[in-house]
């Protein structure tokens, strides 16, 4: 990998010595921006280009240049791949469009270069794409013409798009945010994100943060994986979020769109930053440029009361705390400067000052405060008297902050021109506005959090997941007959790993009522493979008192389910006591084509779909992972305590949501198992399913995998 970035010598296929084409600007950009390998074109005519020789044939280079950028007409691609096999050349960037992203019948052409990639051991890049960018060694692969790189920082940029890579290109240095690698992936046939984010995680020691566009993932699990143990912050802007963009990206880079909510279970459970958009991924990047905000207490200052308002709503919005400055503090503040109208609160107006050097010193004692976490502060000033005295003051915010290691958001508010001078001139982070400084500090305090939750998450408990795995001999049995589970075989497996779950009788015929015993009062449940949803055929009968009401309910919806559908098959209802009443939450799981096996949680009963009260992680989870997910939830103050209610028992959920997520993990067959409603009932007293569906599957979804 580490050769696509530090090539001693790269060969440009596709170059005009006649006219300006894109193999020609590539080639131009890297002698004139001082590349220091060496550098070959390829052409149908030979020559030479401002001193570097090109050729009419790959195969009649000197020698095995380390990188080959192909950017011939899609047709002639798989041809100079074979050239470049032949020729040893075993890295790859193909730049060309016209493949699966322009039509499906395209992707023969695609296999095809798989083919000869795989038979010479070659690395592809691409195709559809704009290549790779190291701004360390001055290495550019796109084909825009570029007058003057960069200089090179900290930041990384991976990029399924290149028009919206290029957009980056030029916003982030437009905000003093330097680069160090650009890649674009296109249509990702062989490399992808999983492959790159590997590197820049693991052995890319100049890249302190990584930046990706993505519109959809191959190797969601991996991706997860990896991120999951970094330690450098990864902020993503995913799109392809609605059915209409899906469209869209499928004919742009060949995307496969995961569930929204399934993608944003990954990141938060793996610490990714998840950005909405080019202006809050670039909030992002500030925000990880200074400390992170270990707690929710911000202290405000403010040139401006008005603008001291609007950042209290800010913070409010974001859920701070704006503490209360203590006396010493005060009593400090008031040897500083005299205030005669304005009070000492939170926010702190500094409307009356007009000394710089007292700012830095507020700042200071403000910082220094144990209850404040993060400071907020509008610097509103005119740029004709006060530019330079106000980019000293951020040369002292800036100081302060490596000192005391909290961050400070600074939303200078001045004239336009000046605001885009000190944006892209000035190293200290600043922000436009107060909601913009209070988003910031938004976003770093969240990723603290994630952090903590991350890597505080525990131990899979495995020997619990071994006995799940065990138990799964019942479903093997009834997928080798090709037969779905029934209600009353779902309850039996769930039983059987552990769950909490209703223990009752499948009842096939109406006399078989009079010769067993019930413990009334019981509930009757329809057992019918053609009766996903009970309710809708009125297969749910409760508080059944005797026999003669529960034959009532048997012949009942037997009939409701003909009436339903005369083709249905009826199997007989599952009876058992009832359960008392309790709160219902569902729990389910099952096996996504792109992230693999997913845990859920949400309220439950008849209103999950109504109310989408859920939440989602990868499986397996661990206690905390699964403790995590009900805190989520809008109704997790029920486990606290609601109105006067006794807390929920979150520690028998928990148990549940743990439980479900190592069966889906370890039995492959299993595609979707799901308990609805879950009765959970006051802390110390547990829970208990009352209901439970399994769908199997021939075979395991596995997501499709690159080649690396």
């Amino acid at each position: 990998m580490k050769t696509f970035f530090y090539p001693g010598s790269m060969v440009v296929v596709g170059v005009s010595l006649t006219k300006i084409n894109l193999g020609k600007i590539i080639l131009l950009n890297n002698i004139r921006q001082g590349y220091k390998g060496m550098l070959y074109g390829v052409s149908t005519h030979e020559g030479e280009l401002e001193g570097v020789r090109i050729y009419k044939d790959i195969l009649d280079l000197p020698e095995s240049p380390e990188v080959a950028i192909i950017i011939t007409p899609a047709k002639t691609v798989p041809e100079q791949l074979e050239k470049c096999g032949k020729k040893g050349i075993c890295h790859v960037v193909i730049e060309s469009g016209g493949f699966s992203e322009y039509s499906e019948q395209e992707q023969t052409m695609e296999e095809q270069i798989l083919e000869i990639a795989k038979k010479y051991g070659i690395q592809i890049i691409g195709p559809n794409c704009i290549g790779i960018i190291n701004f360390e060694e001055k290495i550019i692969m796109p084909f825009a013409f570029i007058q003057n790189i960069p200089e090179a920082g900290q930041v990384s940029l991976i990029s399924q798009s290149g028009g919206i890579g290029n957009t980056y290109l030029h916003a982030l240095p437009e905000n003093h945010i330097f680069m160090n690698k650009f890649i674009s992936i296109g249509n990702k046939l062989m490399l992808d994100e999983v492959d790159f984010i590997n590197y820049l995680v693991n052995e890319d020691e100049e890249t302190r943060i990584i930046l990706c566009y993505l519109e959809g993932f191959n190797r969601g699990k991996e991706f997860f994986e990896i991120a999951r143990l970094s330690e450098k912050p990864i902020i993503v802007h995913k799109s392809n979020r609605s059915p209409i963009s899906a469209k869209i990206a499928q004919s742009h880079t060949t995307a496969l769109s995961a569930s929204d909510a399934i993608v944003d279970a990954a990141f938060a459970q793996s610490g990714v930053i998840r950005a909405e958009d080019e202006e809050e991924m670039i909030k992002a990047v500030k925000a990880m440029q200074l400390p992170l905000m270990k707690g929710r207490n911000v202290a405000v200052l403010s040139r401006s009361g008005g603008h001291a308002v609007i950042s209290a709503d800010a913070c409010a919005k974001y859920n701070f705390n704006l503490v209360s400055f203590p006396q010493s503090y005060i009593d400090i503040i008031c040897t500083i400067y005299n205030t005669r109208i304005i009070a000492h609160q939170n926010p702190l107006d500094l409307g009356e000052i007009f000394d710089y050097t007292i700012f830095g010193r507020i700042v200071e004692e403000t910082i220094k405060l144990d209850n404040v976490d993060g400071i907020l502060f509008n610097h509103l000033y005119q740029s004709e008297y006060e530019a330079t005295m106000s980019r000293t003051f951020l040369d002292t915010v800036e100081r302060l902050i490596k000192e005391y290691n909290k961050p400070v958001m600074i939303a200078m508010i001045s004239d336009a021109q000046e605001m885009l001078d000190i944006n892209m001139n000035h190293p200290m982070p600043i922000f436009n506005t107060p909601y913009s400084a209070a988003h910031a500090l938004a976003i770093s305090a969240e990723y603290y959090q994630k952090k903590q939750i991350r890597n505080n998450r525990g131990d899979i408990d495995h020997g619990k997941m071994e006995k799940v795995k065990q138990n799964f001999t019942m479903v093997n049995d009834l997928l080798c007959n090709n037969k779905n589970l029934l209600l009353d075989e779902s309850i039996s497996f769930c039983e059987s790993i552990g769950l909490p779950i209703v223990n009752g009788t499948l009842i096939t015929t109406a006399d078989e009522i009079f010769a067993k015993k019930f413990q009334f009062p019981v509930v009757a449940k329809i057992v019918s493979p053609d009766a996903t949803h009970k309710t809708e055929v009125d297969g749910v009968r409760l508080n059944i008192m005797d026999v003669e009401q529960l034959e009532d309910a048997f012949i009942d919806m037997q009939q409701s389910l003909y009436d339903y559908n005369p083709n249905a098959v009826f199997k007989g209802i599952y009876v058992h006591t009832m359960a008392k009443a309790g709160v219902e939450f569902i729990v389910g799981a099952q096996k996504d084509p792109v992230f693999g096996p997913i845990v859920m949680v949400g309220l439950g009963g008849i209103y999950v779909e109504l109310f989408k009260d859920i939440a989602i992680r990868l499986a397996p989870v661990t206690k905390a992972e699964a403790w995590d997910m009900i805190q989520q939830l809008k109704s997790a103050q029920l486990f606290d305590g609601f109105r006067g209610k006794e807390p929920l028992d979150g520690e028998a959920l928990s148990e549940v949501i743990m439980t479900l997520s190592y069966a889906i993990s370890t039995i492959d067959e299993i595609a979707d198992i799901e308990c609805n409603p879950v009765m959970v009932y006051p802390k110390g007293e547990g829970c208990i399913a009352v209901d439970a569906r399994m769908v199997l599957q021939k075979q395991t979804i596995v997501p499709k995998t690159a080649t690396s």
